[in-house]
C-alpha cells in the first residue's frame, strides 16, 4: 500500500542532461537562438515530433537525417543521476508511489523509458506535453492533483520550480543527490506511522 506520492522531476533528477550536448554533437559550438523556443513549443505538444525535427533541422544549416537529428537531440540525456535508479526501484516496498512530473517532449521520454533502469517502477505521469504548458504553471499542478492528489513531496532540480510549487501549497525540496532525497522520504514515511 502507497503511504506517499512523490512527484519526481525526470531531467537531473532521475537523468543527467546538458542541451549543449546536441549541438556539439551537431559541429555547432553555441546554442542557437529561438532554439529553446522551438523546443517549449515541443515540449508542450503543440508541434509534433516530425515538425520539430522538420525545424530543428534548420538550426543545424545542413541537411541532417531525422534518424541523426533524433540521436543529436537524445544525447541532451547523459545517464541515470547516480542512486536514482537504485532509489526509485525500492520505492514501491518502502510505500512511496513515485509520479514522473516533467517538462519533457515525447522523444525524450521514450529515450528515458530506454535510459532509466527503472523506469517500469514509475508507470505513471504528468508530462507537460500532454498539459499544454510547463512547469510552474496552474495546468501542470492541477493535472498532478487531479490524477495524484497533492503530492506528500515534490523533488526538483530548480529552484524557482520549488519555490512556485511552496506558494502553491506543495512540500517541495531542491534535489540534491539520492542519499538527500532518501533521507527526506524515510522522515515523510516516519511520520506517517
Amino acid at each position: 500500500m502507497n503511504k506517499l506520492t512523490l512527484a519526481l522531476d525526470i531531467g537531473n533528477v532521475c537523468i543527467e542532461i546538458n542541451h549543449k550536448n546536441v549541438f556539439r554533437k551537431m559541429g555547432i559550438s553555441e546554442v542557437p537562438e529561438g532554439f529553446f523556443e522551438l523546443l517549449e513549443n515541443f515540449e508542450c505538444g503543440r508541434i509534433e515530433e516530425s515538425e520539430f525535427f522538420e525545424r530543428f533541422r534548420d538550426f543545424a544549416g545542413k541537411n541532417f537525417s531525422v534518424d541523426f537529428l533524433k540521436e543529436a537531440f537524445n544525447s541532451i540525456l547523459i545517464a541515470p543521476v547516480s542512486g536514482m535508479a537504485e532509489l526509485v526501484s525500492a520505492m514501491k516496498k518502502s510505500g512511496v508511489k513515485p509520479v514522473f512530473f516533467s517538462d519533457i517532449s515525447t522523444t525524450h521520454l521514450q529515450r528515458t523509458r530506454e535510459l532509466f533502469p527503472a523506469e517500469n517502477c514509475v508507470p505513471h505521469g504528468v508530462y507537460s506535453f500532454v498539459c499544454g504548458a510547463r512547469k510552474p504553471s496552474i495546468q501542470m499542478l492541477s493535472e498532478f492533483e487531479k490524477n495524484f492528489g497533492v503530492p506528500d513531496l515534490y523533488v526538483d532540480d530548480r529552484i524557482e520550480l520549488i519555490e512556485a510549487a511552496r506558494e502553491y501549497g506543495w512540500h517541495a525540496i531542491q534535489f540534491n543527490g539520492a542519499s538527500h532525497l532518501e533521507e527526506e522520504l524515510k522522515k515523510l514515511l516516519d511520520e506517517t506511522e
